[in-house]
């Protein structure tokens, strides 16, 4: 005995069929004008500027043109057996910020006669200060982000009424209790 299709089922396979070669692409020969190409992320440029010195609104964002950043003084408090200063730092470039371009940064106070005296920062520990976060950055800052760093130093709040804190390109000079 013969099995035949039914004819309803013949339209069906020619139009899965034909679909078949909808799906092929057409033979056009070689591709002579194929470019390939890679694009390299921008890199992090630090330039030579001279240092910008803020005497007035100590808090207010302040733009690091050599880092091409910008930073803002958030404050200080007592912690960790010293004094914490928080700065914000916000990334204008394209690129990440490296770990290795953000200098530490350096504090000093009138030392009454005329001078200033450096102020050491403190180690980092975990144990003793376990609400300070590790100083300056830990990872690359990506573009265009922003973080609070916190910087650890061997003084009380109230002897930074007349101090230098200077970090990269940027010297604040006044009373750093804001």
């Amino acid at each position: 005995m013969k099995k035949y299709l039914p004819l309803a089922c013949a339209p069906l396979c020619l139009a899965a069929l034909s679909g078949c070669s909808i799906l092929q692409p057409p033979d056009v020969g070689p591709q002579d004008n194929i470019v390939v190409s890679s694009s390299e992320p921008p890199a992090f440029e630090v330039k030579d500027v001279d240092a910008h010195e803020v005497t007035s609104n100590l808090a207010a964002p302040v733009k690091d043109e050599g880092l091409n950043v910008e930073f803002e003084l958030q404050g200080l408090y007592s912690g960790g057996g010293g004094t914490v200063l928080t700065v914000k730092i916000h990334n204008l470039n394209e690129a990440p910020m490296p770990v290795d371009a953000l200098p530490e940064p350096t504090l000093e106070r009138a030392d009454g006669n005329g001078g200033w005296a450096k102020i050491n920062s403190l180690p980092y520990d975990k144990e003793s200060a376990p609400d300070v976060e590790p100083p300056g950055l830990d990872h690359p800052l990506g573009a265009g982000a922003s973080v609070n760093l916190q910087y650890r130093f061997d003084v009380t709040p109230g002897n930074l009424w007349n101090a230098r804190l200077h970090i990269g390109n940027v010297t604040w000079v006044g009373d750093l209790n804001l």
